[in-house]
């Protein structure tokens, strides 16, 4: 039977500091249950391990050679464990990163101070992922809402409009429209949905992504094409300027998670939040359409 490796703690620690008071308070434990850790570990091994020397105590023979065979052992079992502790009381989640830079990020705060004691851990990633093998608890992804195997929650629908910062060119026939590689059709579905004349200039700014769009339009460089969701604070602080009515698309972001699922309570907190911030949210965004 293997030895308790609480005893062994207790032994390690007492030979690092020589003290029962010193040992016992970085375990947060009293001197006499750290002493009656060391008694449990001799009587399982049958010897004597620590004995008192004046104030201090020191390592027996015995003792030393367990502490010296053991070498980093506990810290070695002590880094494999110390994920999979924090791991009940941590929520993580995968998302797109435009999402989570003008949208989730902003809005955590509140999250993280309603439940200080739930550690968030976020990765954003494009890729599609796979929660039953990836050690995900959540996901917030963009579509049409069908994943076979995941339980899908809506959050907000999709609204496209464009936007640009006040003194740029606001001209939406002109040549200073910005295009996302990531979402190069959205122009042409807005435009065809406004039911406008014609089709979006072909010229104009290409940039990699919706959130460096985003920050072009904000930085005076044109107009953008981008989700309401994502410019409310925006729009309120006259930062940007709203060009044309929104349109809804069928695609939406949703909520994915497991049929079954992990860390429920962790799960089921955030997931009773974020959907009451994205009412919210989508409330802003209607505000900000009508001003």
């Amino acid at each position: 039977m293997l030895p308790s490796l609480r005893g062994l703690q207790a032994l390690s620690l007492l030979s690092q500091t020589g003290s029962l008071t010193a040992a016992a308070d970085i375990l947060g434990v009293s001197r006499s249950a750290l002493s009656h850790r060391v008694a449990d570990l001799e009587r399982q091994l049958g010897v004597i391990l620590m004995q008192k020397q004046g104030r201090s105590v020191v390592l027996t023979d015995d003792g030393e050679a367990l502490i010296a065979v053991m070498g980093d052992a506990l810290d070695r079992i002590e880094a494999a464990v110390e994920p999979i502790r924090r791991r009940r009381s941590q929520l993580r989640i995968s998302t797109v990163a435009t999402l989570a830079s003008h949208w989730l990020l902003p809005r955590l705060p509140e999250f993280r101070a309603l439940h200080p004691d739930i550690e968030v851990a976020l990765t954003t990633t494009r890729r599609a992922i796979n929660l039953e093998a990836e050690d995900f608890d959540c996901a917030i992804r963009h579509g049409l809402g069908n994943w076979p195997g995941l339980t899908a929650t809506l959050l907000f629908r999709e609204t496209l409009a464009p936007v640009a910062a006040p003194g740029a060119d606001q001209n939406l026939e002109g040549s200073s429209i910005i295009r996302a590689r990531s979402r190069f059709r959205d122009w042409s579905r807005w435009w065809t949905a406004s039911r406008r004349a014609g089709r979006p200039d072909d010229g104009g700014l290409v940039v990699e992504s919706r959130a460096q769009a985003l920050e072009a339009a904000l930085a005076g460089g044109g107009i953008a094409m981008i989700d309401m969701a994502y410019v409310d604070e925006h729009l309120s602080s006259r930062r940007l300027q709203l060009l044309a009515p929104p349109i809804t698309l069928d695609e939406g972001y949703y909520l994915l998670s497991r049929s079954v699922r992990r860390n429920d309570r962790i799960l089921g907190a955030f997931e009773q939040w974020i959907v009451a911030v994205s009412a919210r949210s989508r409330a802003e965004a209607g505000a900000a359409t009508s001003q």
